[in-house]
């Protein structure tokens, strides 16, 4: 006797997820996408952000641009990595990856040939990164994806830089017996010293004036009650 064999469908969660790409044409923008991700054109859909212009006399020429879509599978880690790379690269960098997944949230290390411009001032540019990239896969998963981005050790590098400002700066208030206002600094780099300094001895911070400018003040406290600064 015969036995069938029962077969078992495994169901994979397919995300859709997009890049975007121009060119001298809308064909040839659509072509650079497909050659890139190794797809065909079977296997995505296509939007026409922006049509070619030819301009007058060549003059206020643009390119085409497109935004092509595609499904992955539901591996935050490998959509991570996609699109930072695509990012990175149409900055003109030359971008390697990698992403871990952490305890709640997904690390991604970057190595590239350029890593000043992914910081930018004072982490600008890397703290911009990760909020988009965090935006982008948490709207193609329908969920929260907290991401962390890092390159060359840098938020490392940082933390220790903004601790040893938090310390001396202190010792500087208890000495003296008067506050201290520290330079505008990011929510991100407050959150270090506030959290650094929290059980300091006499002294005691607190921020003032609105974002982007808004600023630490490390406060000298007598009695559980500050200095007048």
């Amino acid at each position: 006797m015969k036995l069938k064999r029962k077969t078992r469908r495994v169901k994979i969660k397919m995300s859709k997820v997009s890049i975007e790409k121009t060119g001298k044409t809308v064909d040839e923008a659509v072509q650079a996408a497909l050659l890139e991700l190794g797809l065909e054109l079977g296997d995505v859909e296509i939007e026409i952000v922006e049509e070619e212009s030819k301009g007058l006399l060549g003059i206020g020429r643009k390119e085409a641009r497109v935004r092509v879509f595609f499904s992955t599978e539901d591996d935050p880690k490998e959509t991570i990595k996609f699109f930072l790379e695509d990012v990175l690269s149409q900055m003109g960098l030359a971008p390697d990856v990698f992403v871990s997944e952490e305890e709640g949230f997904y690390k991604a290390d970057i190595n590239c040939n350029d890593s000043g411009l992914i910081i930018g001032r004072r982490g600008e540019v890397l703290q911009s990164l990760q909020f988009l990239t965090s935006q982008v896969v948490s709207r193609a998963y329908d969920t929260h994806v907290r991401v962390l981005i890092d390159t060359e050790n840098y938020r490392e590098r940082h933390k220790a830089y903004l601790e040893d400002l938090a310390k001396k700066t202190a010792e500087k208030v208890v000495k003296t017996k008067r506050d201290f206002m520290l330079d505008p600094m990011s929510s991100y780099e407050r959150r270090i010293i506030h959290t650094f300094l929290q059980n300091r001895d006499n002294i005691s911070t607190y921020s003032v004036g609105d974002e982007p400018n808004r600023k630490i003040v490390i406060s000298f406290e007598r009695n559980g009650k500050r200095s007048s600064y």
